[in-house]
């Protein structure tokens, strides 16, 4: 039996459109898995001058020409901060885009997804951001940010397996795409 990464389920199998369905859901649910995350282990620290805003902001703000904080909002007599929307929407296009990935390639829900959170760190805290001046390079960042960061999108990537498992199977009735219709499934 060999392990290969880049294994492909059978065409007949995917679901792109329950994966997108669940992708939603679980790109709205895991956000608040993120921001909970957060609480005990903040992301930032902000000395140095580092900017108030987290990267996703940035980004859409910077890069996009997205001003975030037009999306202000008060919700009983509470000002809600256009941050956390980032937070909504970089949580839905990659809950969206593991669900349909997934559908493809089984191997990314390694360790119910943490990998995938591991892997989501990696390329996008640790290597776009610095690169995009978003944050500052690697050296320059605290290790608290890398543990809270780390830990942080464990969790969620967690989360959004956990909702694409149980709500893709629920919807289909019929175990994940390389798992044999044949296998005992509950």
């Amino acid at each position: 039996m060999s392990f290969n990464l880049l294994e492909r389920t059978e065409p007949g199998r995917r679901r792109f459109g329950v994966a997108l369905f669940v992708g939603i859901i679980a790109g709205i649910m895991s956000a608040f898995v993120k921001w909970g995350a957060e609480v005990p282990l903040p992301p930032r620290t902000f000395s140095g001058g580092r900017d108030e805003f987290n990267p996703p902001y940035l980004f859409l703000r910077d890069y996009l020409g997205i001003d975030p904080t037009h999306a202000v909002y008060t919700f009983s007599e509470h000002v809600i901060n256009p941050v956390m929307v980032t937070h909504i929407i970089f949580s839905l296009v990659f809950a969206i885009g593991y669900c349909l990935v997934a559908e493809i390639f089984p191997k990314v829900k390694l360790w119910q997804g943490a990998l995938a959170g591991i892997i989501a760190t990696i390329a996008v805290h640790w290597i776009s951001f610095p690169l995009l001046g978003l944050t500052p390079s690697l050296p320059n960042i605290p290790l608290d940010e890398y543990i809270s960061e780390l830990l942080g999108h464990i969790f969620w990537f967690w989360a959004i397996e956990m909702i694409r498992r149980d709500l893709r199977n629920r919807i289909t009735h019929q175990p994940d795409a390389e798992v044999p219709l044949d296998a005992k499934f509950r």
